[in-house]
């Protein structure tokens, strides 16, 4: 997307370099961005400066017979295109073409704050009260039943699009109108919000099975500000060593859970 994310980038080129290391024969770009280094002639063998759509990609894909698409590296996107290729599975058998990476299945049930959401409780991992939001009337009971302030979040977002913090009814309805606007085919989901809790993240990959986790960061804010906002230490420096075995341990079931094959945060 023109104007943010820069790391999709720098991950797309090194997704690039690797694939040349493994000594795949023609790696190619799809991309519209002319501002990213992934677009420069010199970086694929092939760029495709197209809109990233799923019928476009797809035409792409059928024209140069490509063994397979890489999505975990392109952003938001290319996330939902993995979710939504679902659809097209009979043209994926007829082309012997496979997504290279996390299956599109996982990655909705990852994406779907609801889904993920259930997906915790089978896990038995602690989460805070939450429910799906099917109207206003409902996400307002839901506020005042677990007590004010509550977090509204949309489904399928990276970059902390209309996820807010409410306080109060009035700042609530001004969220939800705010949250259908941009995740109107999406699921929202409304969860308790603990004032002064810590943030934490884990990053790693796993192949479907192993799980290397390659950092645990503390956020220096508490939690609130989108981790695009805020300030991190790795390794942390004021976590306890119990608290960030039980994140290793609940990372690792996730990852397993979503059978994960690439990189991920939690």
């Amino acid at each position: 997307r023109i104007g943010a994310s820069v790391e999709f980038d720098w991950g797309s080129v090194n997704c690039l370099w690797g694939l040349k290391k493994l000594g795949v024969d023609q790696a190619i770009m799809i991309n519209y961005n002319p501002e990213t280094v992934s677009t420069d002639y010199d970086v694929s063998d092939k760029l495709y400066f197209e809109e990233l759509s799923g019928e476009r990609v797809l035409d792409i894909v059928e024209l140069e017979k490509a063994d397979g698409i890489v999505v975990s590296v392109g952003g938001q996107i290319a996330q939902n295109l993995a979710a939504k290729f679902s659809k097209y599975s009979e043209f994926f058998r007829k082309v012997n073409l496979n997504i290279l990476g996390t299956h599109g299945s996982r990655i909705d049930m990852a994406e779907d704050r609801s889904k993920f959401s259930n997906l915790l409780d089978q896990l038995e991992i602690k989460q805070p009260q939450w429910s799906m939001l099917t109207n206003k009337e409902e996400a307002l009971k839901f506020a005042k039943d677990v007590g004010y302030p509550v977090l509204v979040r949309p489904s399928y977002v990276l970059s902390g699009a209309a996820m807010r913090v409410s306080y109060d009814e009035k700042t609530l309805r001004d969220t939800l109108d705010l949250a259908a606007a941009v995740s109107q085919e999406y699921p929202v989901v409304i969860t308790k919000f603990f004032t002064g809790a810590r943030e934490i993240e884990a990053d790693g990959v796993c192949d479907g099975d192993k799980v290397f986790i390659g950092a645990i960061v503390e956020h220096i804010e508490n939690a609130g500000v989108h981790s695009g906002d805020a300030t991190m230490s790795i390794p942390p420096q004021t976590v306890s060593y119990s608290v960030i075995e039980t994140i290793e341990k609940n990372t690792r079931e996730i990852a397993k859970a979503l059978k994960i094959r690439g990189p991920f945060n939690v």
